[in-house]
């Protein structure tokens, strides 16, 4: 019987996995899942790919994350964990070949779909492809991008010069405007979906392109006499003076703005509320503010609490201090505490109140940076426009976009979110002491110390790239930068391209650097 009860048992087991076997080789495949030889939907595959491009690739390009010190708009206190460092310890960067591969799909279904003809998320798909390639090489120099995004057909791609990556770029830029002008007046074209940023407005992205064509043609300012086949200043002034073809931004409205949600899509900094003491704001920017009578110190610092404590109003500008980012962590936690209070944190109102509030948005490439890049072409005497039109224009628009105008109330907080007073918004005032002096030097750098901050806690790491470009405004450097001292000019080669393709990558540091991947090297975009 025990035999006989075994035998039965074991045929019982055979026989059950047997039949879950079947079961599984016939269950089907999850509708939900595409698979990753099916179709999904180009909307969905371009909201993935817009979302990914705001935050970036390695460090998060949000407001008052590490991105926001390093801009130098924010100093990190004592813990990292919390406050951030302030370190330029930079490495290998991120690379932004996911997008590439991402870019890759969304053509693929979009085309599967939708045909070739005016079909909007292909165009949309160029314009993010030379967003990644313009990203990368910005950080690290020449990259591959015309034998890049092939996957196992071409694992080990050429690397393209850097002046070569910009001339493809501009000339992209230039094609996807006009594809976007021709699908725009199709009535047959197939339509957009899943565009969060203008909501499917083509004119609207237009307007973007065109804006951030300038940004990298003034980016380019170093090159710009010794680079012929690039034509920057002729491009600048084609764009500048053809408003039928190159629609630009007219306000702030026409911004490339990220939204954040209060309760889906917080704002970063809504969950820090406890670690308010952990960050001041830099003197890098505080500085600018305070010896200009600009009444967007109120909308980005508390007041120093040291100088509360020694009777200096609220509405004083005299009251805020900023810390320096090249200084020990611990030494600027020490000079903050107590009645000391040296230095001023980050308006807690503004950014760190609550989880239904939300600053403001997020700008990718906005109006008051291309007012200001036209007028830094026009003071550079790149075209015939007025500078310092463009120039007030730009300081306006960044006024407006924090909510300032002549006599606007703004509530002034303490460092933990106390209501310490109130400040009456000047604007006669500040726009008078920033007079544009004229297309000279005084002028050129007055542009650029605005355009400085107006990029405060937006625009990722245009701050840097500025600073790398002109020196203007002068980043802090010393014994709390790194070893050396110094803020880098570049990041090292992504780990797994120079791991992956090392042949290529050799190549192309020993073109550039002389042989080696130095952080402090300079790249021919600013040397």
């Amino acid at each position: 019987m025990k035999i006989s009860n075994i035998i039965t048992l074991f045929c019982g087991i055979i026989l059950f996995f047997t039949s879950c076997k079947k079961e599984f080789e016939t269950f089907p495949n999850n509708p939900n899942l595409a698979g990753e030889n099916g179709s999904v939907p180009p909307q969905y595959l371009l909201r993935d790919l817009l979302n990914s491009v705001r935050v970036g690739a390695d460090r998060p390009e949000e407001p008052l994350t590490d991105i926001s010190r390093l801009n130098q708009f924010t100093t990190g206190l004592t813990f990292p964990l919390y406050g951030g460092s302030n370190l330029y310890n930079w490495q290998s960067t991120g690379d932004s070949y996911p997008w590439i591969r991402n870019i890759e799909k969304l053509n693929e279904n979009a085309t599967r779909a939708l045909g070739t003809k005016n079909n909007p998320y292909l165009t949309l798909g160029k314009f993010l492809r030379v967003y990644s390639y313009i990203w990368l090489t910005q950080r690290v120099g020449d990259i591959p991008t015309l034998e890049a995004g092939k996957g196992l057909a071409n694992p080990t791609p050429k690397f393209d010069s850097q002046e070569d990556i910009y001339l493809n770029a501009l000339n992209t830029l230039d094609t996807v405007n006009r594809e976007l002008a021709t699908i725009a007046a199709d009535v047959n074209a197939p339509k957009l979906n899943g565009d969060f940023y203008f909501a499917n407005n083509l004119t609207s992205w237009r307007r973007a392109v065109n804006a951030y064509q300038l940004r990298l043609l003034i980016s380019l300012s170093k090159r710009a006499d010794d680079s012929p086949k690039l034509q920057v200043k002729e491009r600048f002034a084609k764009i500048v003076n053809s408003p039928t073809d190159y629609p630009l931004y007219r306000t702030n409205a026409d911004n490339w703005n990220y939204n954040f949600l209060p309760v889906t899509n917080r704002y970063p900094t809504q969950f820090l509320r406890l670690y308010s003491l952990e960050t001041t704001v830099s003197k890098t920017i505080l500085d600018l503010l305070k010896n200009n009578n600009d009444p967007r110190i109120f909308i980005a610092a508390t007041p120093a609490p040291g100088q509360i404590t020694a009777g200096k109003k609220v509405d004083d500008f005299e009251a805020y201090n900023g810390s320096d980012n090249s200084r020990g962590q611990g030494t600027l936690f020490t000079e903050s505490q107590g009645t000391r209070g040296l230095y001023s944190y980050v308006n807690y109102i503004r950014y760190l109140r609550g989880p239904d509030f939300i600053a403001e948005p997020y700008i990718m490439c906005g109006y008051s940076e291309m007012c200001f890049n036209i007028a830094e072409a026009a003071n550079r005497g790149w075209l015939n426009a007025d500078a310092a039109k463009y120039y007030e224009d730009g300081v306006r628009a960044s006024l407006l976009f924090y909510g300032i105008a002549q006599g606007t109330k703004l509530t002034i907080s303490g460092p933990t979110g106390a209501v310490i007073g109130e400040a009456t918004a000047n604007v006669t005032d500040f726009l008078a002491k920033v007079k544009y002096a004229g297309n000279n030097a005084t002028g050129l750098r007055q542009i650029l110390e605005q355009k400085y901050v107006a990029f405060w806690q937006n625009s990722g790491w245009e701050a840097y790239y500025q600073f790398r470009r002109t020196g203007i405004p002068k980043f802090a450097e010393g014994a709390g930068t790194n070893a050396q001292g110094k803020i880098p000019s570049k990041w090292l080669y992504p780990v797994r391209e120079v791991v992956n393709n090392p042949i290529n990558a050799k190549l192309a540091i020993d073109k550039q650097f002389g042989g080696k991947d130095d952080v402090f090297a300079l790249m021919w975009l600013i040397k």
